[in-house]
């Protein structure tokens, strides 16, 4: 797990970074958990744009030239499921803070056992929802693709797009062998198409013709492969239904 704390004054970036540190004693081992510090949003931001992940960010919302709503924003093109909580000393962002998803909005000065209990819930909430993920290279860095938000693989000339079910595309240089070497190991992926890998929870309807998908994407199946491809449909359902999906 990976956290990042930004934020201008750097006294009060020490205290959240030393509370947070407190925190982190009571449950988590040095290996398993990694702290950075960010005086700027600038620099916040140059190390996400270069592939940096992490999991829970800790924003000041009032940050000269980059402020904490705008830096979330940029946050959630790249990143939609970490947890985002503003720390500040005036409500007046608190609505903004919605429209990029923020997981908590906490007035300064920070009281400890309030920044415990939000850090409390964010950890439970990634540490027991945690999905397997795939990393693929993009032209704004590396970017995390969890495989139960990935509706369809798709490729066009040389790029691959990564369709998620968040209605975000990602695009990568990599090659479709490269990607369903993995991808096929998970038996809710199949290969209808030379082209396309599909999500077994994302179809809607599947025929002769081929697959559309819940988001109304149509995909072509291949005539050689229809009978493997609804065979695994099938049996995809069957399952569904044992485990009460």
């Amino acid at each position: 797990m990976k956290i990042a704390i930004c934020d201008d004054n750097k006294q009060e970036l020490l205290q959240i970074s030393r509370l947070v540190d407190e925190y982190l004693s009571g449950g988590f081992t040095e290996d398993k958990i990694e702290v950075r510090s960010f005086e700027s949003s600038n620099k916040l931001l140059t190390q996400i744009e270069n592939g940096k992940h992490f999991d829970i960010f800790l924003l000041d919302v009032i940050i000269p030239n980059i402020n904490g709503i705008q830096l979330a924003a940029e946050i959630r093109k790249r990143n939609q499921v970490a947890k985002i909580v503003f720390l500040t000393s005036t409500s007046e962002f608190a609505v903004e803070s919605y429209a990029v998803g923020a997981f908590y909005y906490l007035l300064k000065p920070i009281q400890k056992d309030k920044l415990f209990s939000i850090l409390e819930k964010a950890c439970h909430d990634i540490t027991s929802g945690l999905q397997p993920y795939i990393v693929m290279k993009t032209q704004s860095g590396l970017s995390k693709v969890f495989l139960h938000e990935l509706i369809n693989v798709e490729v066009i000339g040389r790029t691959i797009h990564f369709h998620q079910k968040s209605g975000i595309t990602i695009e990568s240089t990599s090659t479709l062998s490269q990607v369903e070497a993995v991808l096929l190991i998970d038996k809710r992926f199949i290969k209808p198409h030379r082209s396309y890998i599909v999500n077994l929870d994302y179809i809607k309807n599947l025929s002769p013709k081929g697959i559309t998908t819940t988001s109304n994407l149509f995909i072509p199946v291949s005539r050689n492969a229809f009978k493997v491809v609804k065979e695994a449909y099938i049996n995809h359902c069957f399952r569904a239904v044992d485990e009460g999906r």
